[in-house]
């Protein structure tokens, strides 16, 4: 995979992260506390919607991590390239 074609594919997993607010979040702030906890009364009344902000908390997390590892790897692919600078392109030895 050349440069750009990698480049791409990092942009591709970026934009499958989700920009916006998690309904889990506005869940937390709307039920409020009873004593030191979560005010799970409240949260057994609104249990679909519970439901529903733990599944996109969860996928918002893995197109979040697939992000991370993308850029990672960037950074990883970078570092190498800069200590074998001389090194051709199609080198047998690139990556080792």
């Amino acid at each position: 995979m050349d440069e750009k074609e990698y480049i791409d594919k990092v942009v591709e997993t970026l934009e499958k992260v989700p920009e916006k607010h998690l309904l889990i979040i506005e869940l937390v702030n709307k039920v409020g506390m009873k004593g030191k906890e979560l005010d799970y009364d409240k949260l057994k009344l609104i249990q679909p919607e519970v439901n529903l902000a733990c599944a996109e908390a969860k996928t918002y997390g893995g197109f979040t991590i697939q992000a991370v590892e993308a850029l990672t790897r960037v950074k990883a692919r970078e570092a190498e390239e800069i200590e074998r600078p001389n090194e051709p392109e199609g080198s047998a030895l690139r990556g080792i």
